[in-house]
């Protein structure tokens, strides 16, 4: 597998701005599903609880297209589209994931 190439300040950021745009999205999602449950809680009610109210709906289109503009814009950064055309997206990718991995807490040394 060729080399990543190097990661620049500026993917990174995109990279994390597309993180957290997912997160944000996800934690909606999760949130919505929960407050339905608890709304509708019966089996019987699930036809109900699967349809969400118009600004729910509404919401949740406006965190898509932002993690979607999240997305692309990493996509679309001239590090990866230069790693896709030298045959190193796949290594870049990688390198990038792993370079915007949270930096795991200390152990406790007590």
């Amino acid at each position: 597998m060729p080399d990543a190439l190097p990661i620049p300040a500026d993917l990174l950021d995109l990279r994390r701005a597309r993180d957290g745009a997912w997160a944000e999205l996800n934690a909606y999602v999760a949130q919505i599903e929960a407050l339905r449950r608890e709304q509708y809680p019966d089996p019987e009610q699930t036809d109900v609880r699967a349809r969400w109210e118009p600004e729910q709906r509404e919401r949740l289109t406006e965190l898509r297209a932002a993690r979607d503009a999240a997305v692309l814009a990493v996509r679309r950064h001239p590090t990866m589209v230069q790693a896709l055309a030298e045959g190193c997206w796949a290594a870049t990718d990688t390198a990038l994931f792993h370079a915007t991995e949270p930096t795991p807490e200390p152990a406790d040394a007590g």
